[in-house]
């Protein structure tokens, strides 16, 4: 059992701060629990009140003599700290604390914030927020917020959305936004500051959570990431899981720590993040809003094509367009298919995918054509437009949709009902069916991009393990020894070029050969001008000796075997706070940047995500041989990033680790430059 099973499905329910006064939180909430149908007990507690709405009032939560399951806080932030003191003293271990003006408010709400983490550490209490609006519980008509969203239309809803956000207006946005809508959730949180119990405490109780066929989050930062990315990976196995992260930019990242009291991942860690943990990454609002109309149901699609019908050809256009540039297929129709549908459409020539079954299209038509395309196993999704034209029935024709949806529904058949006045009756009917409909055809296809590709990537996706932290194995701090960097690389299996430090006495290398000024002072030996290459005789090397960087006797002068016949690499990674490791690997060379020709992935053992990463770059075609062009040892390239993989999980104190260039060869692999920030 979920240790929040109690918490979210809780029998009784105290509410300290509870008023008479309607303007105030306290009355607001409690107002709420009441109108919602909460069927446990309810506790109003106030010094200065005897009776609340109806309700017997305490003066103090240690007045009541019977068990309480949860405690919702509705009180100055100076207070709190005393209040949790009271309630963990009657046996109260759950508690949601609404309060503002803690960590997101400075010095003095940091400390009131840190106590409230110490006190549930002492008590063991489950704590949301605080500076949160609360959350609802619709399976138990249990609303412990402060937005009055228990309609007459909520009977008609399939409740199957679990919303997660850490900002409560935009929480309060998407509740007011669903209250016309055939959207209904089965869970709402708003996580506030996130003092004690964060997003993973709730990801944790909803992988067995049998009412939610989505679950949804707004972050502005993502707490315990290795945690994080083991609960996504293995709910979305089992259900789709879209996320909202805010804060992708510097000024973004900035607004979210000043919002929340919190700190932010780096943007380029995060996404990589996100991308491996199988979850759906949703650029903005308005994709979030419209994934809420898509999902109405459980789906396991078999495949990911789409289908496009429409009764006007210049949506249908536009649909097309918009299908090509999200890279989603339409697949052509059989021949049998073909013939079946020129039996009943007018003989206007094209009969294909996409289908326009033109203007004057009935009811009727509509139906015969959903009749054979819906009948075969291959049409799993299906995106059906509407025109308002002179013959236009939307509201037959909604009913006839509405009546396919409940025929199949393992099938996912979505809407674009196109215009205005003359579509309302239509839209109502698909609504009471509970069949999404957009306004436009390219906010449908743009989220259809998002929740195909995920019902596409599941089969494959793999569970993310996190690897267990290891104490540092070295001491150095900031820039590394370019050889100490070389004997490393060399101890994990990860081949360098011949590499001598210039000393007194002949060379045991042989020319042509590169000289490199190494050192404190050298860490873009480019940018620095302390690279030469191409060094042909001992003449060439002893003008280099009297540089002027090698005055400072911490750097040093080393030569280094010539490569030919490469491919230039860019191999590294950088260490998040949060999400440990990511692996870069790309285009290298002192064009790197220029090019800017790289993937990121968090550091894991994983052949086939690195092979895919690797086939994702622009460089891949020249290592795979295009053009005829002969190939490089791609296996070697994918074996030593496995092998920095294990250096880079094994050496937690490495902050930043460059190999730029290694390169790849047609038999083989080599690094010619490197180095280590701790």
């Amino acid at each position: 059992m979920s240790k929040l099973e109690s918490f979210l499905n809780p029998k009784s329910v105290a509410i300290v701060g509870a008023s008479s006064n309607p303007a105030k939180l306290g009355w607001q909430i409690l107002a709420n629990l009441k109108s919602a149908g909460f069927s446990g007990d309810i506790y109003p507690v106030n010094p200065h009140e005897t009776e609340i709405l109806g309700l017997k009032a305490y003066q103090n939560i240690s007045e009541l003599k019977t068990k309480v399951d949860l405690a919702i806080v509705v009180i100055p932030a100076a207070l709190v700290g005393a209040e949790i003191e009271k309630v963990a003293n009657v046996g109260i271990k759950n508690l949601v604390i609404i309060s503002a003006g803690f960590g997101e408010a400075g010095t003095a709400g940091k400390a009131l914030e840190a106590e409230i983490k110490q006190l549930a550490e002492t008590h063991g209490l489950n704590i949301l927020g605080p500076n949160c609006l609360g959350f609802i519980n619709y399976r138990f008509r249990l609303n412990t917020t402060f937005a009055n969203t228990f309609g007459s239309e909520e009977g008609k809803k399939n409740h199957n959305i679990a919303f997660l956000s850490q900002s409560g207006a935009i929480g309060s946005a998407v509740l007011d936004w669903t209250k016309n809508k055939n959207i209904g959730f089965s869970l709402f949180v708003s996580l506030g500051n996130k003092a004690v119990l964060n997003e993973n405490d709730f990801l944790e109780y909803l992988l067995n959570d049998k009412d939610s066929d989505l679950v949804m989050a707004y972050l502005e930062e993502i707490s315990e990431g290795s945690r994080f990315l083991n609960l996504v990976s293995r709910l979305a196995k089992i259900k789709p899981v879209a996320i909202l992260k805010a804060g992708r930019t510097a000024a973004g990242s900035a607004a979210a720590m000043s919002h929340t009291g919190s700190l932010a991942g780096s943007n380029e860690a995060v996404k990589a993040a996100l991308l491996r943990s199988g979850a759906i990454i949703l650029n903005d609002m308005n994709e979030l809003f419209n994934l809420m109309r898509l999902v109405k149901k459980p789906l396991h699609l078999s495949n990911s094509d789409l289908y496009l019908i429409s009764n006007a050809g210049g949506p249908l256009v536009i649909s097309t367009d918009e299908i090509s540039l999200s890279n989603l297929t339409l697949p052509a129709l059989s021949v049998d298919t073909k013939k079946k549908l020129a039996a009943i459409l007018p003989d206007f020539g094209h009969i294909d995918n996409p289908l326009d079954i033109l203007g004057d299209a009935t009811s009727e038509r509509y139906e015969k054509v959903l009749s054979i395309l819906l009948a075969k196993t291959e049409v799993q999704t299906m995106l059906i437009l509407l025109t308002p034209q002179s013959g236009t029935d939307s509201k037959n024709i909604a009913e006839v949709i509405g009546r396919f949806s409940l025929k199949y529904p393992e099938k996912l058949i979505g809407c674009g009902f196109i215009g205005g006045v003359a579509i309302g009756d239509g839209k109502k009917i698909l609504a009471e069916y509970l069949v999404p409909n957009f306004d436009y055809p390219e906010d449908a296809i743009r989220v259809l991009k998002h929740y195909l590709g995920y019902q596409k990537n599941k089969k494959s996706l793999l569970v993310y393990k996190p690897v267990k932290a290891k104490l540092p194995e070295s001491k150095i701090s900031g820039l590394w020894d370019y050889l100490t960097t070389k004997n490393l690389l060399d101890k994990y299996g990860i081949k360098t070029v011949k590499t001598l430090k210039v000393e007194r006495g002949p060379l045991k290398i042989k020319y042509p050969l590169v000289a490199k000024i190494v050192g404190p002072q050298v860490i873009h030996k480019s940018e620095a001008q302390a690279i030469f290459l191409n060094l042909q005789t001992e003449a060439e090397l002893k003008k280099i000796k009297r540089h002027p960087l090698l005055k400072d006797k911490a750097n040093y002068l080393v030569v280094q075997e010539m490569v030919t016949g490469g491919l230039e690499i860019i191999l590294g990674f950088k260490r998040d706070d949060n999400f440990g490791p990511v692996i870069v690997v790309g285009w290298g060379g002192i064009y790197t940047e220029t090019i800017k020709d790289s993937a990121l992935f968090l550091a894991e053992d994983n052949t086939c995500l690195i092979k895919n990463k690797i086939k994702q770059l622009k460089i891949y075609n020249l290592i795979a041989g295009t053009r005829g062009q002969r190939a490089f040892d791609f296996e070697s390239l994918v074996e030593n990033i496995k092998k920095l993989v294990l250096l880079a999980q094994t050496h937690p104190e490495i902050k930043e680790l460059d190999i730029n260039p290694a390169f790849i060869l047609p038999s083989g692999f080599v690094a010619a430059d490197w180095r280590i920030i701790s």
